[in-house]
């Protein structure tokens, strides 16, 4: 009986601390850790980070499998729509970016079951190497005019911090034979790559195999960051930024956007006219009256604040409010 009332006094405590911690609580929940509210700068929440490989992502549901680089254990994460992410030396990617065995650096907040529940940032190794001023040094290089994926083309290369090994692992890698090589800032150039040379790279674990998807020198990371900027602009002109509704009133309506797109709300400007949809409904148009950025150094969600619209559009956005996901679209 008494090991019975300690297991029931462990299990309320444990009860107990998770509602103080907010960790039983659903995720758009405005008292939960990872409310978009909490997002500040780019992976400034996340309580578990490390090294991970990345195994899939279903768009339809926003879980991802995931496993520990060292250890191989696997998980099973939700992602969350408003995670922030820096790949390719820009904010924005969108989660179905990565590729399956890819090494990324992720961002965990626990739930009141497990430690590893959401998924709340992502950034792959090339952001990371080139913030820590870390890079690949050329062991061996694979023998001129190799082609990629001919005869196997590899090499071998070691991680550098600064002028110094971050340690003495040296580790293979194979080309992929579609492998985007960068040099001098121009892509698809003649990329040989030489003993010494330090280099930047996308790769995935193939069993036991690392096979690079990209290699560029670090005169192409500018021109890296330029394409990814890009190809998110285009996407964000396509499928709009995300967010939710949280007030309507006849007066006005109040949006939040997602920590995610701060680069995009920040180009919105008083008098722009919006669109607002949410699902596959009709969109509807509103007039941006004010924007305030919530979070450091102009990143973190953003408030608009909208209105024009007529009585039956107010009865519309008002069925939005919560955690529906509504998308905003410049027009």
């Amino acid at each position: 009986m008494l090991r019975g009332l300690v297991i029931i006094c462990i299990l309320m405590f444990h009860v107990e601390h998770c509602r103080a911690q907010g960790l039983s609580l659903k995720p758009d929940d405005p008292r939960s850790a990872v409310h978009p509210r909490k997002f500040g700068l780019p992976g400034g929440i996340g309580v578990t980070r490390g090294w991970y490989v990345w195994r899939s992502f279903d768009p339809t549901t926003w879980h991802a499998e995931v496993s520990h680089e060292q250890t191989g254990q696997k998980y099973s994460v939700r992602v969350l729509p408003w995670l922030t992410t820096y790949r390719h030396l820009a904010y924005g990617a969108h989660p179905d970016e990565l590729l399956p065995g890819e090494r990324v650096n992720l961002f965990f907040n626990p739930d009141d079951k497990q430690q590893r529940a959401y998924l709340v940032h992502f950034q792959d190794e090339m952001c990371q190497m080139k913030g820590h001023n870390h890079a690949w040094q050329i062991i061996s290089p694979f023998p001129p005019g190799e082609e990629p994926g001919v005869r196997g083309a590899s090499f071998t290369a070691r991680v550098m911090a600064g002028d110094k090994p971050l340690d003495e692992k040296v580790v293979e890698f194979r080309l992929d034979p579609k492998c985007s090589r960068w040099r001098d800032g121009k892509k698809g150039a003649d990329f040989s790559v030489k003993a010494g040379e330090r280099v930047y790279l996308t790769w995935c674990y193939d069993g036991e195999r690392r096979v690079v998807k990209l290699l560029a020198d670090a005169a192409s990371l500018d021109a890296i960051q330029t394409e990814a900027k890009k190809r998110i602009s285009e996407r964000v002109k396509k499928e709009g930024i995300t967010g939710f509704v949280e007030e309507v009133t006849k007066e006005k309506t109040r949006v939040l956007v997602f920590a995610t797109w701060w680069q995009q709300a920040g180009t919105l400007k008083p008098g722009d006219i919006l669109r607002l949809q949410n699902g596959k409904s009709e969109p509807i148009s509103v007039k941006l009256v004010a924007r305030k950025n919530l979070g450091a150094f102009g990143s973190g969600c953003t408030e608009l604040i909208v209105v024009g619209l007529d009585a039956k559009q107010i009865e519309i956005i008002r069925t939005w409010v919560g955690s529906k996901i509504v998308r905003v679209f410049s027009s």
